[in-house]
């Protein structure tokens, strides 16, 4: 008995996908709503398409910028409050190296300078670290156009050696102006040349900063107060907050610690605040495409009603008149979906491997769109746009099955 109440229930099952595709996808009377059918459809595919692509790209440039910046600097810097007396002794700086995720730790000097070369002089940040450290970097190490490292001279943005018309092996002359707080009345003045020079690409940091060792710090301004700050770099970047708890409790309160992301906050406060309102406005769109699903069905219904008659005389039940057209909205939001995301999909892979969209580096830190497609991001939307498709088809097949059997045979 129970196969038997199984076998009917996979018929009836059967019966319900059976008329459900035959009003979406068969023929009809009126042409229109065929055409009206596949029109909404192709809606919601373009819809899906914009959304997952507007998030792609989004989550893209979100990805390549927060790389890009990372490469510019360590993971978690310790900066001197102020000038207490108090500074980091070996003992500490080791307990800090053994805390799990930290992969290095060492001492970080910086000078605000301004470089004069060819008669022209321009304004940046010099940062000396050990040559391993420099390494690490991996958005200045990883784009070097041309020279060798810093041991011979300073690694300089290619933006800012273009502004001073330097190249490889140029002379640079040097001042310090953090210095000039020394109560000397001038600023140190060094020589130098130009060691490498880098391209990462996203002009603003590549004007601004430009690195050295710190033997060469050292030798070109050895009677400076170096600052007592260090960087470190982690093993793990998903470790951050909780290296930095364990880092705070052995810190003085002289000495603060900083994430890459706090140094860096309102760039990325602003990448945050562009993603909700983009998001609203395509998901607003993508609302039309859905709306449309209830369009069609009342057109169809309006087609079919002496078969909704015929069906009801026959014994059909309401519940199952429902069931047909609310089954015809889930395959409309279905084939609309993975439509959609199998053309997201597509131009994505296109942009990856041939670049189509080109964009000026200066402005949007790479020079390409890079779309970023998240699983997590496609399931979301699929999910809500199928039940949002299966909710907009109820108010058409609460409608049909209302029909009166009677009334509906009369009127045809």
């Amino acid at each position: 008995m129970p196969l038997q109440i199984t076998c009917v229930n996979s018929k009836m099952m059967s019966y319900t996908g059976y008329l459900a595709t035959r009003y979406l996808f068969g023929k009809h009377r009126i042409p229109f709503i065929a055409f009206i059918s596949r029109t909404t459809m192709i809606g919601m595919a373009l819809g899906v398409t914009t959304l997952v692509l507007a998030l792609g790209v989004m989550r893209g440039f979100e990805s390549v910028v927060t790389t890009k910046i990372i490469g510019f600097d360590t993971h978690i810097r310790i900066e001197k409050l102020f000038d207490s007396g108090f500074d980091l002794d070996a003992d500490l700086v080791a307990e800090i190296a053994a805390i799990p995720g930290v992969e290095q730790i060492f001492r970080i000097n910086q000078a605000e300078i301004m470089l004069k070369a060819n008669g022209i002089t321009e304004g940046a940040l010099l940062e000396a670290m050990p040559d391993e450290a420099l390494h690490q970097l991996y958005s200045v190490s990883s784009n070097i156009l041309s020279g060798g490292s810093a041991a011979t001279g300073l690694i300089v943005g290619a933006a800012l050696a273009e502004q001073l018309q330097v190249s490889v092996n140029d002379p640079l002359l040097i001042y310090d102006l953090g210095s000039l707080t020394e109560q000397r009345g001038f600023p140190a003045i060094a020589r130098t040349s130009v060691g490498a020079i880098y391209e990462s690409g996203m002009v603003d940091y590549d004007k601004s900063y430009l690195y050295c060792s710190l033997q060469t710090m050292d030798d070109l301004f050895p009677d400076s107060s170096s600052a007592d700050n260090f960087g470190i770099f982690l093993s793990d970047l998903s470790l951050t907050d909780a290296v930095m708890a364990d880092i705070d409790e052995a810190l003085p309160y002289s000495h603060l610690s900083i994430s890459w992301r706090d140094r860096h906050q309102t760039l990325f406060n602003w990448m945050k605040t562009q993603q909700l309102p983009i998001f609203v406005i395509f998901s607003l769109i993508m609302l039309v495409a859905v709306v449309n699903i209830s369009s069609t069905l009342i057109l169809i219904i309006l087609e079919k009603r002496s078969e909704i008659g015929t069906l009801r005389a026959l014994g059909t039940s309401r519940r199952r008149i429902r069931r047909i057209f609310a089954l015809e909205g889930l395959m409309m939001g279905l084939v609309g979906t993975l439509s959609g995301i199998f053309l997201s999909m597509l131009l994505a892979w296109l942009q990856s491997a041939f670049g189509l969209i080109r964009l000026p580096s200066d402005v949007y830190f790479m020079d390409k769109v890079t779309i970023l497609i998240s699983p997590t991001d496609v399931l979301i939307i699929s999910s809500g746009i199928i039940l949002l498709a299966i909710l907009s088809s109820l108010i058409p097949a609460m409608q049909a099955s209302r029909l009166s059997p009677a009334q509906a045979l009369r009127d045809e």
